[in-house]
């Protein structure tokens, strides 16, 4: 593990200082976990851990990892690190959903029980507090997804969404110091993207965050036309699995709010037989050319859903269309 002691000491500036496994740890184990990973145990920033890494590609999902770790640290008497050399998007994500330790080498090393989480650039990770501005994800997700913004000012930009050009200049200077975009011109300014979708989505993915304000239930009767259907329903168009029981439509909170204001939604108690309604921070509509919400929101609104099998064709779909 000569690269994970590295690669630590290169980001945290913090020795490992390798330790003998406490007698009889590895014997605690059952046979499985003592043959399906490597052990190391340290001294690490006045605690002492246990590095893991598996032997081959890591195919368990977290709950059966958390169940791993109990066996590891109730053997070894001390938190468990795990260390990989490759990590899908899916499961990183998974492991911090679920707190669990991880270090993988040259990338990322995320220790929440010291307080620890560097990204691949070894700086702090944003927090949920630096997450971008609904209108200034709802242009990203236009420019990802509908079409380019590149060689349009300010001021046709705003034409698109219905937004100020103020709105737009604040906009432009969140996707600018997010590393997502460069603002050229003098008087008329413009948004220059030099990074491909897929490296602007990895550039940005930790500053976007669902559109979802909450969610009503409406009569299945109701006139939604203003709405888009999402949730299920959107991922079966977008992959191959199918459609819920509950039908899901998702809307811009100010049109709900007009409607139901006139009295043409009717917002409902939940029954079997009503339709659920996503309130969104911004329009779906002006961000689909048909009837289903786009595919980056739709990943966004449901990337912390627990069913894995959603949790696989969300990023099926997002690796299809970048």
């Amino acid at each position: 593990m000569n690269e994970l002691i590295s690669y630590i000491k290169k980001v945290t500036g913090l020795e490992i200082e390798e330790l003998r496994h406490p007698g009889g740890s590895l014997n605690r184990l059952p046979l499985f976990l003592r043959e399906g990973y490597n052990f190391l145990s340290a001294e690490f920033y006045n605690h002492q851990v246990v590095f893991v890494e598996p032997k081959s590609t890591v195919d368990v999902t977290p709950s059966q990892l958390q169940k791993h770790i109990s066996k590891i640290e109730s053997a070894f008497e001390c938190p468990v690190i795990w260390v990989l050399n490759e990590i899908t998007y899916y499961l990183k994500k998974q492991l911090i959903r679920f707190r669990i330790s991880f270090v993988v080498p040259g990338k990322q090393l995320f220790i929440p029980f010291m307080f620890m989480d560097l990204n691949e650039q070894q700086k702090i990770r944003i927090t949920r507090g630096d997450s971008f501005s609904p209108s200034a994800q709802c242009i990203l997700i236009y420019h990802l997804w509908m079409e380019s913004l590149e060689g349009l000012n300010f001021q046709e930009i705003a034409d698109i969404f219905k937004y100020t050009p103020r709105t737009i200049g604040r906009c432009a200077e969140e996707l600018k110091n997010a590393d997502a975009c460069t603002i050229v011109g003098g008087r008329a300014k413009y948004l220059k993207f030099s990074k491909n979708k897929r490296e602007i989505w990895g550039t940005v993915k930790d500053y976007l965050k669902t559109p979802v304000k909450k969610t009503e239930w409406l009569f299945l009767t109701e006139n939604i036309d203003k709405a888009r259907i999402a949730g299920l329903g959107a991922l079966s168009y977008y992959s191959n699995i199918s459609t819920g029981d509950i039908e899901s439509f998702a809307m811009d909170a100010k049109v709900f709010k007009e409607l139901r204001d006139r009295g043409e939604i009717h917002p409902t108690i939940y029954n079997e037989h009503d339709v659920k309604l996503e309130i969104w921070n911004y329009d779906p509509v002006v961000l689909t050319r048909d009837d289903f919400v786009d595919p980056f929101s739709l990943y966004l609104s449901s990337e912390y859903d627990p069913d894995e099998r959603i949790q696989i064709e969300l990023e099926n779909m997002i690796n299809r269309i970048l």
